[in-house]
């Protein structure tokens, strides 16, 4: 085979790959982003900039790390949402699993597409003989194993994202139906 031909595809591949990683890392920063505000519409609003700023800095593995200490959780063990003084709200956003074993498996799971990339970033390139038609074959072969993962994860993270933006909408329209703002001025009534 053309070693051109086989160097073309493999390097598409590479694209393919890396673009899913970056996919993966870009929900991961906007899931982190969200997942937990509190305040006033102002300080909420300033709250999301400090932590899209913050996490824009953030390697692969650190958001992964963040990513299994602050949203995937044992329900089981569930936190109470603080106390503040004042007026606003708090705003969280926990994956949360009944089963511990599940739970260790999803986090090793997403550590292991860290390792990956960084294996194939840091490792499997540098050392790839860029005049040899088995090496490009051999990282296709990589390539097209690694794939599936990475799309698997896009689409468990596509769910978060898909729920977490339907709950808003839906307490969106909640608060502005008529029901709803009755409800609460015959609450206030009653107390």
């Amino acid at each position: 085979m053309d070693i051109e031909a086989v160097r073309a595809e493999a390097l598409r591949k590479l694209g393919r790959n890396i673009v899913n990683f970056s996919k993966i890392e870009a929900a991961f920063k906007y899931l982190l982003s969200v997942s937990q505000l509190e305040g006033d519409g102002k300080t909420i609003s300033a709250q999301l900039r400090r932590n899209q700023t913050r996490l824009r800095k953030q390697t692969f593995g650190k958001l992964v790390q963040e990513f299994n200490n602050n949203i995937l959780g044992d329900a089981s063990q569930s936190e109470p949402i603080s106390d503040f003084s004042g007026a606003g709200i708090s705003l969280s956003f926990k994956v949360n699993c009944n089963n511990p074993d599940f739970l260790k498996v999803q986090k090793r799971k997403l550590s292991s597409i860290v390792a990956e990339r960084n294996k194939l970033i840091h490792q499997e390139l540098a050392f790839i003989d860029t005049s040899s038609v088995e090496d490009y074959h051999n990282l296709i072969t990589l390539l097209d194993e690694q794939n599936p993962r990475l799309l698997a994860q896009l689409e468990e993270l596509k769910w978060m994202i898909e729920t977490l933006r339907e709950s808003l909408k839906v307490f969106e329209d909640l608060s502005k139906s008529p029901d709803f703002l009755q409800s609460i001025q015959s609450n206030q009534s009653n107390a």
